[in-house]
């Protein structure tokens, strides 16, 4: 099936400048049901399962958007998982630094032997991915990983241009360290991070020669875009390339350093979009001067919010949306020092975030499909921590999401992933003639070969025996778009009736409790019900 059948099957969305929506962002008074909660979760976790859904909905949705605000967990470090390694001559070394199971961040990698070294290297780096898919497979009650992955997102490295598991690492951690905190702290930590220096070639930045590369990227992708309110001069590059002059990369130590030869210490004066402010004459303080300056433009604050509703709530922005939501959401962050957890705060607390034009408007990304389907059908998913056999199983999951075109610390470029910004297909982009199939594959080889548990999932619904209220329930579970009932109707007669239209044909098996019929029968239920567009929708 194409991309274009594919949407075929399912209710196209109004266009955005079309839409009618719930405006601004008074509190939520709507309803509180298995729907709300499922897209609250969904949107705020990867995958609701039972468990999650029925622990929310005795809540207010305000206490439950203060629990995933606020139930933020401390994670663990990557740990060695891999054994020997063999040189060219066929000789096997160890990692010296560190041994089986335990972490190896604090090692600097310093083997002689350059080939074992960059073995080492790529080893640890495999460990890292793995490690991350682990808590992301872990994860608890809260919005941690996804805040986690948008900031890798919007912040984006690659590991084929940084080439170093240990500079990866600790990328990472400015992340998962910060993941609700002040995002003006966060680029200033981005901007002198090494893997970010050599990501855009910060090092190599000098006053003799500057490097605009960064200075572009800060402004353009990270902090005031492109947006309606925004101004910035290809002056402001150049003049944010010189402040930016002189870090470097210790060699040793894989921290970053101003080189003061390096730096350029004449004044930089910046246009009136920056309010004409200059900057100059202490390499020491001026990232942080620039930070300020660019975080006093309302248009940062505006711009910020604006990734974070694409990625949280709906992918396009009309005029409403911008006047109603966007600049109230920044005026919010502005007021609380650039915070992100009370922006999100207000956001999911909304009325406009529970509009039904914003339910099952996204294509689930490829983590979604895959680690939401592995929880909500309660796969046995080893700890985060069990390097001996859980790593393997983390491997499995991250190259299943990487060949459905999403790849950990390897975003198609420094914007991301496009998804989440390319017009006009948006999210439509996860979906093609390569990764579709893959998607249907993966599915049902976990139904095919047992690594989920269909009766298991059969016996959520409060009455299994009655055809009618177990599609529904198991649906309602799965679906964040509903089927219709003529679409029940021909699932349940082609699943469990055996095309009979006779109900009794399952209520008798269930009842009688045969097995090889109830099991058969709910294996090409569920298989199908995971191939329909719809479960694709988040």
């Amino acid at each position: 099936m194409d991309r274009r059948e594919f949407f075929t099957k399912t209710k196209k969305r109004t266009p955005a400048f079309h839409r009618t929506v719930a405006a601004g962002l008074s509190p939520y008074a709507g309803n509180w049901t298995t729907n709300e909660v499922a897209h609250l979760l969904k949107r705020t976790m990867f995958g609701a399962t039972k468990q999650d859904i029925d622990h929310f909905i005795p809540m207010s949705p305000a206490a439950a958007v203060d629990e995933l605000l606020n139930n933020i967990p401390v994670t663990g470090t990557p740990l060695r998982d891999y054994g020997l390694i063999e040189d060219e001559f066929g000789v096997m070394h160890d990692d010296l630094g560190v041994v089986q199971g335990q972490t190896w961040i604090n090692d600097l990698n310093t083997m002689s032997d350059p080939e074992v070294r960059g073995s080492i290297n790529q080893l640890r780096t495999g460990s890292l991915l793995k490690w991350w898919t682990g808590l992301i497979l872990n994860q608890n009650r809260s919005i941690m990983e996804k805040m986690v992955m948008f900031w890798h997102h919007h912040f984006s490295v690659q590991m084929e241009e940084v080439g170093n598991a240990t500079m990866l690492w600790r990328h990472h951690k400015i992340f998962r360290d910060n993941p609700l905190g002040s995002v003006k702290q966060l680029a200033r930590d981005v901007t002198i991070d090494p893997a970010m220096l050599f990501h855009l070639n910060g090092y190599l930045n000098s006053k003799l020669a500057p490097d605009e590369n960064y200075a572009r990227e800060l402004q353009e992708l990270f902090t005031v875009g492109r947006g309606p309110g925004s101004g910035y001069t290809e002056n402001d590059v150049i003049a944010a390339a010189r402040v930016l002059t002189g870090w470097r990369i210790d060699s040793v130590t894989l921290t970053s350093y101003l080189d003061n030869n390096a730096h350029d210490t004449g004044s930089k004066t910046f246009s009136a979009f920056y309010n004409g402010t200059t900057i100059g004459n202490n390499g020491a303080t001026e990232v942080d001067q620039l930070m300020d300056m660019i975080f006093n433009t309302t248009e940062a604050a505006r711009f910020i919010c604006r990734k974070l509703y694409k990625w949280f709530v709906y992918y396009q922005i009309d005029e409403a949306t911008e006047n109603e939501v966007i600049i109230p959401l920044a005026d919010i962050m502005i007021s609380n020092n650039y915070e992100v957890k009370p922006v999100l705060s207000a956001l999911f607390k909304s009325e406009h975030f529970f509009d039904l034009q914003h339910q099952a408007c996204f294509i689930k990304n490829p983590f979604d499909i895959i680690v939401g389907t592995l929880r909500e059908f309660g796969a046995a998913i080893p700890a985060s921590t069990d390097w001996q056999n859980g790593y393997a199983f983390f491997d499995s999951v991250y190259d299943n999401a990487a060949n459905m075109q999403q790849v950990l610390f390897q975003p198609p470029d420094v914007s991301g992933w496009p998804s989440y910004y390319q017009e006009p297909m948006y999210y439509e982009l996860w979906v093609n003639s390569n990764s579709l199939p893959r998607r249907a594959n993966f599915t049902d080889r976990l139904v095919d070969d047992n690594l989920i548990d269909t009766r298991a999932f059969a016996n959520y619904s409060s009455n299994p025996a009655d055809p009618n209220q177990l599609i529904l329930d198991i649906t309602t579970l799965l679906l964040r778009y509903p089927l219709s009932l003529q679409s029940r109707n021909y699932t349940k007669n082609r699943f469990l009736l055996n095309n009979t239209n006779d109900d009794t044909v399952w209520t008798n098996a269930w009842n009688g409790g045969n097995s090889a019929v109830i099991n058969a029968a709910l294996k090409e239920l569920f298989k199908f019900i995971m191939n329909l567009p719809e479960y694709h929708l988040c």
